[in-house]
């Protein structure tokens, strides 16, 4: 990797670590509707990056959450979860013949297939991290309430971001 695109990658991951810690996990929607945005990193992560990079850039994401967030490992766990299962779950939305060459994102794998993908990533996270937060499961009407509208505020989310980062950057090779 580049040094400029390493400390372009870092300076986003500073970002949504910064944005998800002072802003958004203080959106707390009917009392349990948090949107998660520092999981873009690595939806977003390219296949030209070594499992065992994945890994360790999503646990030090989640740990930076973590660490701001006093939650003990739960951010952490979860998007290495996601870490470990992204390559997977990439593969089941691009055609076997483009698998090398593309980024996820919106331009590349068009809308349709992004937000299936981001979707099924998002859920797989959520799910981990607040079966994780709520051990024992007393109430699974509530457990799958947060899933789900977390999932769905998660997503619009990182679709926005997604499309505006996609328009600015085709705005640029102009």
């Amino acid at each position: 990797m580049e040094a400029i695109s390493l400390l372009k990658k870092i300076g986003q991951i500073i970002l949504l670590v910064l944005l998800q810690v002072l802003l958004l996990n203080k959106i707390n929607l009917f009392g349990y509707v948090t949107p998660m945005l520092y999981i873009w990193i690595t939806i977003k992560a390219a296949n030209n990056i070594s499992q065992s990079g994945l890994l360790l850039l999503s646990f030090f994401t989640g740990l930076a959450v973590d660490m701001f967030t006093g939650t003990p490992g739960m951010n952490s766990a979860a998007i290495t979860l996601l870490a470990f299962l992204q390559p997977f779950i990439f593969k089941l939305f691009v055609t076997y013949d483009r698998r090398e060459q593309v980024i996820p994102s919106i331009d590349t794998m068009r809308r349709g297939p992004f937000v299936g993908y981001v979707t099924l990533c998002v859920i797989i996270h959520h799910l981990f991290y607040y079966v994780l937060k709520s051990i024992p499961v007393a109430d699974w009407s509530m457990l799958i309430a947060k899933v789900l509208f977390s999932t769905i505020l998660t997503v619009l989310l990182i679709v926005v971001v997604e499309g505006s980062y996609v328009k600015n950057a085709k705005k640029g090779r102009r």
